[in-house]
């Protein structure tokens, strides 16, 4: 399996980096195959479908300007793509965001979502698993190109009593590792979520810690939703500005409340309980959150989230969404701080 797979990854990787600047070719594939090389067949496999999936990403894009060429592209295309590019532009102008060759290409993937990411924790822990790659470090969720998969990777991790979510993932950054097409997964979204997302992405490049998922994605949540703001009202759309702003009020105000639910659990599994009692006052808390969700729903106080409260209520399921929020008001006070000036506010978060 594992000479095999050597193989199969060095071809992969070849084709892969084939499209790069070929002074950073050899060395990618050299760390990128060491690193890999150096796992256990169960990480292979992982790698093995992450690789794969990857690479038909970067193999089937095509040049923005080259579909912007094409007399055969639609209207609607063009215009989404046109819009991608002074989204882009902007970043890089305004929102002092690395100008690393990301989202110059299109890759049209022809489903609605990219990935779908595994997320674990403890029956009785409020604390996500973590899974430990070379380069990367730990992170708190698996990937899988194939929603089968999984499915499969959660069955397992289910049957070890773990609390587990799986949720559809439309856009990811390889963290300048490569450079990342727009995907026709997102072309969908309205125009300030499709800038948030391009935000949210090309952060990822400009500040990266190893091993806390939750720094990376909070600051990244943050540069989102201030780049956000700051394109609308450059764009001159104040009313499209009051709805975004509206809508983060709406989610800040549910995010506290699932924080707030978390804290519940911590102290909970602290105490010194039998799981049976530990379960039943679990199961306890996370109706009460339900339902208070809906209370604030119906109030127009919440988003919808009625898709994601309908599901089973976990462990996992809440860690999934503190990840990407948990930490985003201690970037706020850096922002302050820097006078709302993203390249001081870049400086602020580094130093940390």
């Amino acid at each position: 399996m594992i000479a095999y797979s050597r193989v199969a990854f060095l071809r992969i990787f070849m084709d892969l980096i084939f499209i790069q600047p070929a002074s950073r070719r050899l060395l990618r594939v050299t760390i990128v195959l060491a690193a890999l090389l150096l796992t256990g067949c169960q990480n292979i496999r992982y790698y093995s479908q992450a690789i794969s999936g990857q690479a038909s990403l970067l193999w089937n894009s095509r040049a923005i300007d080259q579909v912007l060429a094409d007399s055969g592209t639609t209207r609607e295309l063009r215009a989404r793509l046109e819009l991608v590019q002074k989204i882009r532009a902007f970043a890089v102008d305004e929102l002092d965001l690395p100008e690393s060759g990301s989202y110059y290409r299109y890759t049209d993937i022809g489903r609605e979502f990219v990935l779908w990411s595994v997320v674990a924790a403890q029956e009785f822990s409020v604390a996500p698993e973590l899974f430990c790659f070379p380069i990367v470090g730990c992170v708190s969720y698996h990937g899988y190109f194939d929603p089968l998969r999984a499915q499969e990777e959660a069955t397992a991790l289910r049957a070890k009593g773990l609390d587990v979510s799986v949720g559809p993932v439309s856009a990811y950054s390889t963290l300048g590792w490569f450079p990342d097409p727009i995907l026709s997964s997102v072309l969908r979204y309205p125009d300030a979520e499709l800038a948030g997302l391009i935000f949210h992405e090309l952060s990822h490049e400009r500040v990266y810690i190893k091993d806390d998922t939750t720094f990376n994605e909070s600051f990244a949540s943050f540069v989102e939703q201030a780049g956000v703001s700051k394109w609308l009202s450059a764009m001159g759309r104040d009313e499209e500005l009051k709805e975004y702003q509206k809508r983060l009020e709406q989610r800040t105000r549910l995010i506290r409340l699932i924080s707030v639910t978390r804290e519940q659990l911590a102290k909970l599994y602290a105490e010194d309980l039998s799981a049976k009692v530990k379960r039943q006052q679990k199961k306890q808390i996370l109706d009460e959150l339900r339902d208070e969700y809906v209370a604030l729903r119906d109030q127009g106080q919440a988003p919808n989230w009625g898709r994601w409260f309908d599901q089973d209520l976990n462990n996992a399921k809440l860690a999934a969404v503190a990840t990407y929020h948990d930490q985003t008001g201690f970037f706020e006070d850096l922002f302050q701080q820097a006078n709302e000036d993203f390249s001081a506010f870049y400086r602020l978060v580094e130093a940390q």
